[in-house]
């Protein structure tokens, strides 16, 4: 790749690490990023290295508030002496602020599951369900996003039905939507252990990022999923991530 190049490639990932980029030009390189691995790690080595600037300047920006003098004012030093503590409030304030960047910071297994995450769209609901209006109704709540409501009323029905695989599954996925994702794994690995279920393939991928969720690598690395016919590619792009 020419200079020229590269000084291009370089500019464009500045300018979107620094969300400098038309709503347009951001979604065509967010699709090439999620399609390019060697873009992505780019572009998480261009971002860590904007931060690194950024404290770099700050440090010097410390040092600098702490040498500096009280500036005389109309003969006096007295009218100037409030600048210096509104400079180190502002230097406070940056130091809070890089404190929480780095604190909140994901980690890159959050990262790939976010990338990679879909919540499951669940089974259509007929708009007249008589057969099993608790269950059409914890589907409702599910696609509205009340993954709780919908974990209560399928868990009442797995206690009279507990090897129903479709309440599994379901209660399963609203666990770990709902943040309850130790007890979504219980569930979703019973799953992936019966490969007569329709919900097979997709238990053990939901079971993969489960793990990728809890940043467990050698759970993930254990399934060998890196073959399976639907979510194979995407299993090896996030075991091949370089900073998992």
């Amino acid at each position: 790749m020419s200079n020229t190049l590269e000084q291009e490639r370089f500019e464009t990932i500045e300018a979107y690490v620094l969300g400098r980029m038309s709503t347009v030009e951001r979604e065509r390189f967010e699709e090439e990023r999620s399609a390019n691995a060697v873009l992505r790690a780019e572009v998480d080595l261009q971002r860590e290295n904007i931060r690194a600037v950024e404290l770099g300047g700050l440090d010097r920006l410390v040092k600098q508030v702490g040498s500096e003098q009280p500036v005389e004012l109309n003969g006096t030093r007295t009218a100037a002496r409030w600048m210096p503590m509104l400079k180190y409030a502002a230097v406070l304030a940056i130091l809070f602020g890089g404190a929480y960047f780095w604190f909140s910071k994901p980690t890159a297994s959050e990262r790939l599951y976010a990338e990679y995450h879909v919540v499951d769209p669940g089974l259509p609901v007929p708009m007249s369900s008589t057969d099993d209006p608790v269950f059409h109704d914890a589907m409702v709540a599910f696609k509205l996003g009340d993954f709780q409501e919908a974990r209560t009323k399928w868990t009442s029905q797995l206690i009279a039905e507990p090897t129903n695989d479709t309440l599994q599954f379901y209660i399963a996925c609203a666990e770990l939507e709902d943040g309850q994702v130790q007890d979504a794994i219980t569930l979703f690995q019973g799953l992936s252990d019966e490969q007569g279920s329709i919900f097979y393939a997709k238990a053990r991928w939901y079971l993969f990022l489960a793990h990728l969720r809890m940043g467990d690598v050698n759970a993930l690395r254990s399934m060998n999923m890196e073959l399976d016919p639907i979510y194979g590619e995407r299993v090896q792009e996030i075991l091949s991530d370089k900073s998992l």
